[in-house]
């Protein structure tokens, strides 16, 4: 699968979590065979949606 390329800026973000928070992300990662910045980009995704509704 072809991956989509944006002409978008990009902005980096540095997020400190405790070790328990990364913990549950990390097991959510496993489980869906995602990394970490495809689930956290998803989450965004769906706020900006919600809003729009």
């Amino acid at each position: 699968m072809a991956r989509k390329v944006s002409t978008e800026p990009v902005k980096r973000l540095t997020v400190e979590l405790p070790e328990s928070e990364y913990e549950i992300l990390e097991q959510y990662c496993l489980e869906r065979q995602e990394t970490k910045r495809q689930v956290i980009r998803s989450f965004i995704r769906r706020l900006r949606r919600g809003k729009d509704e």
